[in-house]
């Protein structure tokens, strides 16, 4: 009995290590909320779209996708190194995107089990970074990190 426990509990860990996690960074200074409070309006609501009239970057294209949000997918044992990466890619990310660089400041982090990601929104190509949540975003959430 004793060996069938054990054998359980490493499946259980082998399959927390394969986990996939969506990452969404974001900057705080792109919100009207200071870092703290964001962070806690993310914390238990789930997600930074806190606010109806906020609308998303290249709202006019996404809008018809119905995104919930853009993340990156990670497996759980790389995620710090993805992060890292992710906060060193994405202020030339944003230079493309709005002109002008911002430096991330809070990592997102979803369990992708709970979003579905939506196929097709650019030309030629099957996978996206635009996700929807499958769920409440609460229920997706995994962690929230004040970063960089």
């Amino acid at each position: 009995m004793r060996h069938y426990t054990v054998y359980n509990k490493r499946l259980a860990l082998e399959s927390e290590m394969t986990k996939q996690r969506l990452v969404r960074l974001i900057s705080s200074k792109s919100h009207q909320l200071p870092l703290e409070e964001l962070v806690q309006v993310i914390h238990d609501s789930g997600t930074d779209r806190y606010d109806a009239d906020r609308s998303l970057i290249f709202n006019d294209y996404y809008k018809k996708y119905n995104v919930d949000f853009f993340a990156e997918k990670v497996a759980e044992p790389k995620l710090d190194e993805k992060i890292k990466d992710m906060m060193i890619e994405f202020p030339n990310k944003t230079t493309e995107d709005r002109g002008n660089a911002v430096s991330p400041d809070i990592a997102i982090i979803y369990d992708a089990e709970k979003c579905e990601m939506i196929e097709n929104v650019y030309n030629g190509q099957f996978e996206s970074d635009c996700f929807r949540f499958k769920t409440l975003p609460k229920d997706a959430l995994v962690e929230v990190r004040i970063v960089g």
